[in-house]
């Protein structure tokens, strides 16, 4: 089967914070994602970012951890996909690092929209309001719903199958 190939626009790192997820963006200098169309669904992603977070990367190859990231590919433009990763290779760069992740789709685009829609729910509007608000929350969804990101990495952690950082 052939791959597909895309461009990296943007990385982030989703960490825990007691109940809740941060979302920290890591400046990329250039990057690519690749889906190998395998039966097992792998993804890699090699981003190119400073130097400063080469500890952070090789603590976690180290510990063979996982890292829980958002990315967002091609466009700014483009709805982001979760995924759980972990380190294959970092590369040293002259100004950079090269870090190449094996990664696996981590939230499906139905638990986002069912998230949308919960969120628009929760917040009390009416029929007319709500198919309205939920349009425009699809049209203009540059990160996943924080409710999202807390669910996922919640299940992921209690899953026992990942060793998140």
């Amino acid at each position: 089967m052939p791959l597909k190939t895309f461009k990296l626009y943007s990385l982030s790192l989703l960490e825990g914070n007691g109940e809740c997820v941060d979302q920290k963006l890591i400046p990329i200098q250039d990057g690519l994602i690749v889906n190998m169309e395998n039966q097992k669904q792998t993804w890699y992603i090699e981003a190119v970012i400073s130097k400063e977070y080469t500890d952070y990367f090789k603590k976690v190859k180290e510990n063979k951890g996982h890292i829980l990231v958002d990315v967002i590919i091609t466009s700014k433009d483009n709805h982001p996909a979760a995924m759980i990763t972990n380190v294959q290779t970092i590369t040293e760069l002259s100004n950079n690092i090269s870090v190449l992740l094996e990664a696996k789709l981590a939230l499906k685009r139905d638990v986002i929209i069912e998230d949308v829609l919960k969120d628009l729910v929760n917040e009390g509007y009416s029929e007319e309001q709500l198919l309205a608000e939920f349009h425009n929350k699809m049209e203009n969804l540059a990160a996943h719903p924080q409710s999202a990101l807390n669910t996922i990495y919640r299940s992921i952690k209690e899953s026992g199958n990942y060793n998140l950082q």
